[in-house]
């Protein structure tokens, strides 16, 4: 018998650092977190981590209201897929503010050998009964049970080529809507979406990475024709005349470093 396959999958579960907040929630966790949330993201989709670390407990108490057991009884299966995303990215923001600010997701010290390793897979925090990672929440909690490629747009890395972060939180009862505004906000930028360069599309790795979610949950089409789903103007056109020609496409290096917007 070969252990070392399941030594690797216990190793996480035996180091895996613990991260959640100490502040006492109260009801209005949510709506503080809520106006909270849409100042420090910026225009641009980046984080202003000044404005956020200054009203830091702010966001202890929306992470603390994660934490407590009560907070996910009594929900409708519906509420589930904006809440995973909502939690995915303020406790993004928050482990960024406990570990100081780094540089980039990939520079705390990991202890498997996969990048970013420390940041998504050996952080876990509470969340109401379980305790996650980043990466157990984004694949066990949003891909795996919504298989919706417009998550991709929705979940942000905290880093510069992650899909620029809506200024809102996520609502069942708007998600649709605020996941095709995503996708199109995505998909229209040329630095972390989409652009067409010398005759050929150029995406964000990301629809490389997950080539499988695009293209399974798609029925098959290209990258060109899903990206011009969501494109507009000139760039939808384009876009269609690329999927036409077999849609010639490359992708361009992804940036690890932190969406910092006040550090800019």
């Amino acid at each position: 018998m070969h252990l070392w396959p399941a030594l690797l999958l216990l190793l996480p579960l035996a180091c895996r650092q613990s991260m959640v907040s100490t502040a006492v929630s109260d009801d209005e966790a949510v709506a503080d977190w809520t106006l909270l949330y849409s100042w420090v993201v910026t225009d641009d989709g980046l984080v202003d981590y000044d404005a956020l670390e200054a009203d830091r407990d702010v966001l202890d108490r929306y992470v603390s209201m994660l934490a407590d057991n009560d907070s996910w009884r009594g929900r409708a299966t519906k509420d589930w897929h904006a809440r995973w995303l909502n939690a995915y990215n303020a406790l993004t923001m928050f482990q960024v503010l406990e570990r100081g600010r780094p540089d980039s997701v990939l520079t705390p010290r990991r202890l498997l050998p996969m990048s970013g390793a420390a940041f998504f897979i050996e952080t876990q925090f509470k969340l109401g009964p379980d305790w996650l990672s980043l990466s157990e929440i984004e694949h066990q909690r949003v891909r795996q049970k919504e298989l919706d490629i417009r998550d991709h747009a929705a979940l942000n890395c905290a880093s510069m080529s992650c899909p620029p972060l809506s200024r809102a939180l996520y609502r069942s009862g708007s998600l649709r809507a605020q996941l095709d505004n995503q996708m199109t906000r995505w998909v229209m930028d040329p630095k972390r979406g989409v652009r067409i360069e010398e005759g050929q599309a150029v995406f964000n790795p990301i629809f490389d990475w997950y080539g499988r979610d695009f293209h399974f949950w798609t029925v098959e089409m290209d990258l060109c024709a899903i990206a011009a789903q969501y494109a507009n103007g000139k760039k939808k056109a384009a876009l269609n005349t690329l999927s036409a020609s077999g849609c010639p496409h490359r992708f361009f290096e992804y940036d690890w470093t932190l969406n910092d917007a006040s550090a800019r």
